[in-house]
């Protein structure tokens, strides 16, 4: 009898591992169960709209903001995902966000309009702030989060992959913090001309770790604006004058993946030659004053920010 319920408890254990193995879609063998958000579906258009509680990414994972899902048609559970009971692998406490595109996927816009990713040479997975619910402008607003890139990551040649930015609505972003296969993580400041950018990381530094990002800014379309921000605790930029695109209409965060295609390819090549990419995000957190973002729970003191 013993030796029965030995075969069959050896049987039940290699089925759960297979499961758990088959349900993982890249470099995800060491990870936990991936807990998708719940995602409305609107049968109109075959959209799936974020469906969390009052849209906030609760205390675990972030607090004093409303968000919602970007670029949403043809969204796949595998693309936005929550991992949970995790604590010896989130920045803090036990769950952590899962962000993934894939070689040769891509998502498409809402509405009437059909903007697709694909025929942009794009792909991507994103949240971004809840309509209406941006950073206030001509006031100063605090934004902390944490990310960590896998350096098995399968970036190909002349692809850039955003993390953030503060879009503009319908014209070019504000800001955008991104890297490519050959160079660090770059702080991208569109409202100047010619755009300007600044290595914030060398690559070296770059994977397989969490890093804290900690912004102070006022966006404004007048020289009274300005935008700070430092990495791991270390000010890495400090601009003073117009912050916001002069024909921005809103001001959404957005953070997750976002990659552009590659100049050596076709602009129209169906979300191929962007290779796979996976970044994690925790304790997304937005502020109006340095001590809303909480971050003694970081060891940093509001003092060193200034």
């Amino acid at each position: 009898m013993k030796f029965l319920l030995s075969i069959l408890y050896i049987i039940f254990f290699i089925s759960v591992s297979y499961s758990s193995y088959a349900k993982c879609n890249f470099n995800c063998s060491k990870e936990k169960k991936i807990t998708s958000f719940i995602f409305e579906h609107n049968k109109k258009f075959n959209e799936k709209h974020l469906n969390l509680s009052n849209k906030t990414l609760g205390k675990d994972l972030g607090f004093g903001h409303k968000w919602e899902t970007n670029v949403r048609r043809n969204l796949k559970d595998w693309n936005i995902g929550i991992i949970e009971n995790s604590p010896e692998k989130a920045r803090l406490g036990t769950s952590y966000l899962r962000f993934e595109t894939k070689e040769g996927y891509c998502t498409t816009s809402t509405g009437k309009s059909g903007w697709s990713d694909c025929k942009g040479g794009r792909n991507r997975a994103e949240l971004k702030s809840l309509w209406k619910n941006e950073p206030k402008t001509n006031k100063t607003f605090w934004h902390f989060y944490s990310f960590k890139i896998p350096s098995s990551i399968e970036q190909k040649k002349g692809v850039k992959t955003s993390i953030w930015q503060i879009h503009s609505g319908k014209s070019a972003p504000s800001w955008m913090i991104r890297f490519t296969k050959n160079s660090g993580l770059k702080i991208e400041n569109h409202t100047v001309f010619p755009p300007d950018e600044k290595v914030i990381m060398k690559r070296k530094n770059l994977f397989d770790k969490w890093h804290d990002v900690i912004i102070k800014a006022n966006l404004s379309k007048e020289m009274k604006g300005f935008f700070s921000l430092w990495v791991n605790g270390n000010k890495k930029l400090k601009f003073n004058g117009i912050t916001r695109q002069l024909a921005a209409k809103q001001d959404p965060l957005h953070f997750g993946i976002y990659n552009t295609g590659s100049k050596y390819g076709d602009k129209n090549m169906n979300g191929k030659n962007l290779g796979n990419i996976i970044i994690l995000f925790d304790e997304i957190r937005v502020g109006d004053t340095c001590k809303d973002l909480k971050l003694e729970d970081f060891k940093y003191k509001c003092t060193a920010f200034n």
